[in-house]
C-alpha cells in the first residue's frame, strides 16, 4: 500500500491483456470492494477514453438511489487540486507570482505569518497546521460559510517551524491559499473555479455545496454505523477541500489538465513537479508526485474518502470516489491501482 498524504453505473470492464491485470480489473475490484464494505465508483480512462467504470452500494440509502458516473461525492482534501490549479491560472493571467509573500494580499495576518510566500502554501511548507484541530472548530463550524470566517482559527496558530524549512500537510495554508485567489482575482473561492476551472474542464457535477442543500445528485456520507455525515462536516467545501464531484468530472478535470486547457503546459509542468519530498514521493503546488510520474491526490473524512490518479506517459487516469469512511475505501483504491499498473 502506497503512503497517504493525510475519501449503480454498467461496468465498462477492460480486456486483461490491455492493462496487464491478472485477474481482470472488474474482478479485483468487486471482491476488494466486498470485502472492505465499499460504497461509491471507480472509474479508470485510457487517453480520454473510458475503460472501465462500476458503481458500488447506495448514493443514498434512505431513498435507495444507485451510484453513477455521475453522482457527486465530498472529496474532501482532493480539492486542493483545484487550488493548486486556480492559483497558477493567476499566475499565467500576470495577477500574482507564486513568489509573491501573502502579507501582499492578506495584510490582516499576524506578523509572524506576513512572510510566507504563496508557494509555500501550496506546497505544504508554509509552517502552518490544521485549522480542525482548534479547540473552538466545532463551536463555531455552523458560522464556517465563507473564507474569511476561518481567519480566527488561522490567525491563532503559532508557526510549527520556519516557512520553506521542511514540509508539514497543512489545512490551514490551503485555507489561506483560497483567500489569496479570492483577493486577487475579485471573485469568491467556488465562483471562480465554477468559471474557470469547472466549466473550462466540461465538468457539471461539480461545487462547494452547503451542506444543508445537497443537490439530488450528491451522494450522502455514511459512518460507521450508518449515520450520514452531513452534520459532522463543514457547512461548505473550502480551499482546503470538502467540496464535491463525480468521477466523471474528474476524468474530465484530469484530461483538461493535461490537455492544456485550465493552463499552459509550462504552468501544468510547474505545478505537477515535485518540490520538496512528501509521503509518497513529493508534492508540488496542490498535487502529490509519485514516481514514476504519477500526479495524484487523495482525501478522507469520516463518511468521504477518495483517491485522483494521473499518468500523462501511459495516458491513464484512475478515480475511486467512496461515501463511507476512508478504511472503507483505500483498499479499493490500492486494488485499482495495482490491477492497472499505477
Amino acid at each position: 500500500m502506497k503512503p497517504a498524504l493525510l475519501a449503480v453505473a454498467a461496468a465498462l470492464v477492460l480486456a486483461p491483456t490491455a492493462l496487464g491485470s491478472s485477474p481482470p480489473l472488474a474482478q479485483r475490484v468487486r471482491a476488494t470492494a466486498t470485502r472492505a464494505h465499499f460504497s461509491g465508483e471507480v472509474a479508470v480512462s485510457r487517453h480520454g477514453r473510458v475503460v472501465f467504470a462500476h458503481g458500488y452500494g447506495l448514493a443514498d440509502r434512505a431513498h435507495g438511489r444507485r451510484v453513477t458516473l455521475d453522482t457527486s461525492f465530498n472529496l474532501a482534501s482532493m480539492g486542493k487540486m483545484f487550488t493548486g490549479v486556480a492559483a497558477a491560472q493567476l499566475v499565467q493571467a500576470g495577477q500574482l507570482r507564486f513568489s509573491d509573500r501573502i502579507r501582499k494580499d492578506l495584510p490582516q495576518l499576524p506578523a509572524r505569518m506576513r512572510s510566507i510566500t504563496v508557494a509555500q502554501l501550496l506546497d505544504h511548507t508554509s509552517g502552518l497546521g490544521d485549522f480542525f484541530g482548534d479547540p473552538s472548530y466545532y463551536r463555531l463550524r455552523p458560522t464556517l460559510t465563507t473564507l474569511a470566517a476561518y481567519l480566527p482559527l488561522v490567525t491563532r496558530e503559532s508557526l510549527l517551524f520556519k516557512p520553506g524549512t521542511r514540509w508539514s500537510y497543512s489545512n490551514s495554508g490551503f485555507l489561506l491559499a483560497g483567500l489569496v485567489i479570492e483577493k486577487v482575482s475579485g471573485e469568491r473561492y467556488d465562483r471562480y473555479l465554477a468559471r474557470h476551472v469547472w466549466m473550462r474542464a466540461g465538468m457539471t457535477h461539480t461545487g462547494c455545496y452547503r451542506r444543508d442543500h445537497l443537490p439530488r445528485f450528491a451522494a450522502v456520507g455514511y459512518e460507521d454505523g450508518g449515520a450520514a455525515n452531513t452534520s459532522t462536516l463543514s457547512p461548505v467545501g473550502t480551499s482546503a477541500g470538502g467540496c464535491y464531484s463525480s468521477a466523471r468530472d474528474l476524468l474530465a478535470f484530469a484530461h483538461a489538465l493535461e490537455s492544456g486547457r485550465l493552463l499552459d503546459r509550462t504552468l501544468v509542468k510547474t505545478i505537477t513537479t515535485s518540490k520538496v519530498r512528501a509521503p509518497g514521493g513529493g508534492y508540488g503546488y496542490g498535487f502529490g508526485i509519485r514516481n514514476p510520474g504519477v500526479i495524484w491526490h487523495n482525501g478522507g473524512a469520516p463518511g468521504a474518502a477518495g483517491e485522483l490518479d494521473i499518468d500523462p506517459k501511459r495516458g491513464l487516469v484512475a478515480v475511486t470516489l467512496g461515501n463511507v469512511s476512508p478504511p472503507h475505501v483505500f483498499p479499493v483504491v490500492d486494488a485499482t491501482l495495482d490491477a492497472i499498473g499505477l
